[in-house]
């Protein structure tokens, strides 16, 4: 039985482990479209700013017992003979395969501006994109998108004392992923590292000097630049799905049922390709993050292998690290509960994040979003330290449908050095029961 995966990123090397350590009797060939077999995108902005060296950055190492074909591109599927065709070196390839992972990430998009061509445009994606940008001076940086990536990159380069300005088209940092009260935080943060935010300023024009970039125009301003990055935004890659009459959700994304599996029972798809279920809300959702993916394909790779999993809908916690400080979210937020119609409650708290003798103690802001009844729909952390792990607790607890009495139960781990002795979870938990006397 042959496996094929397209596309080698979290969900695809993911799919084929978990695949082959199940069934080593399965054949599996993955199909990379980069000239190495993967790279860690999420540790960019620090291979950019030096923290981390870039070559470290690229996986090299092929994996074991699969085999894994490099510069190609999958150009089609058809599903009624089982082929992929794939382009190598110039020519066209057939591979026959039993069962199909697609799981081909996300794309870039850019704002449709003038002077995006320029030389000191760039991308922020790719290994390659960052060689490009590491050759730059660097000095007087603009960022369009105030997301993830844009907000990091953002941090690293104010670290390094550069001018840095982020532009972003909505109002807030982190649109659709944080309430505004806890996007604030953000912004706060980053200004006192000397970053400029600048929001309800979409880009409208990119202007150059001899085919290099000097200034942009963004809402009613206008700025000086060496360099922009666009961190723009991102959407499924579904192009080979197009072209091979596999269909698309309403996010654009390709659709899965439970088991990770398309309309056709042995073509899955998995990771930020796929269109899966929320699991608050029940409707479809594109989650675009590694950990995510990883899970995806690893209920991908045991189905394949004979099992019987099932994937429940996506969370989608993440973090966001920026300087000393960190966000972190899962679950609903308040503002998606407010456009969704979802009846809800909400609150915040500020506690200590360890004991309050400790001289280096500092705060942790907590906010949890609650249905009517009391049951934890999402919550949202920001402080220095502390925050994965609160995280990925309220991950669980939403997963559990814990409530607000159960969460005021739970014992938590306490060190002066660490947390603090009465969890800020808990003190927010109490004090919206009694305030909504749920």
């Amino acid at each position: 039985m042959r496996v094929v995966i397209i596309g080698y990123g979290t969900a695809g090397q993911t799919a084929s482990a978990i695949a082959k350590k199940r069934d080593p009797e399965l054949e599996i060939v993955a199909i990379e479209r980069r000239p190495y077999p993967a790279y860690h995108p999420c540790s960019l902005p620090y291979a950019l700013s030096g923290k981390i060296p870039l070559e470290d950055v690229i996986v090299k190492s092929k994996p074991p017992n699969i085999e894994l074909i490099t510069n190609a591109i999958a150009k089609r599927i058809d599903p009624y003979k089982k082929l992929v065709e794939f382009e190598k070196d110039g020519s066209k390839e057939l591979l026959e395969y039993d069962f199909l992972v697609i799981s081909t990430g996300l794309k870039p998009t850019v704002p449709p501006v003038e002077g995006l061509d320029l030389e000191g445009v760039s991308l922020f994606w790719t290994v390659e994109d960052v060689e490009r940008l590491r050759k730059r001076s660097l000095e007087k940086v603009t960022i369009v998108g105030g997301s993830a990536t844009g907000i990091e990159v953002a941090a690293e380069l104010a670290a390094l004392g550069k001018d840095v300005t982020i532009i972003e088209m909505m109002e807030q940092l982190l649109p659709g992923k944080l309430d505004p009260p806890i996007a604030s935080l953000v912004a706060q943060s980053l200004a006192k590292m000397g970053v400029k935010i600048l929001l309800k300023h979409p880009l409208k024009k990119v202007i150059g000097d001899k085919g290099e970039v000097t200034r942009v125009i963004a809402g009613d301003k206008e700025i000086e630049v060496d360099t922009v990055i666009l961190c723009t935004g991102a959407k499924p890659n579904v192009e080979l799905a197009k072209n091979s009459g596999i269909k698309l959700g309403e996010k654009g994304g390709i659709p899965v049922n439970p088991w990770m599996r398309t309309q056709y029972p042995n073509i899955y798809a998995a990771g930020d390709v796929a269109e899966v279920k929320d699991y608050v809300t029940g409707g479809s959702i594109i989650t675009g993050l590694a950990s995510t993916a990883l899970v995806q394909g690893r209920i991908a790779g045991i189905n394949i292998a004979g099992g019987d999993v099932r994937y429940e809908g996506a969370l989608c916690p993440f973090i966001v690290h920026l300087g000393e400080y960190e966000v972190g979210c899962t679950g609903l937020t308040s503002s998606r509960a407010e456009n969704e119609g979802i009846k809800h409650i909400f609150g915040r708290f500020r506690g200590p994040d360890m004991a309050k003798e400790v001289p280096w103690s500092g705060s942790i802001v907590t906010w949890l979003v609650m249905d009517q009844q009391g049951k934890l729909l999402g919550a949202q952390f920001f402080g220095k330290r502390g925050i994965w792990g609160r995280v990925i607790f309220c991950t669980l607890a939403i997963m559990k449908g814990l409530r607000l009495d159960e969460l005021e139960r739970i014992e938590f781990g306490y060190h002066p050095l660490v947390s603090p002795v009465v969890e800020p979870i808990a003190v927010l938990a109490e004090a919206l029961r009694r305030k909504y006397r749920i």
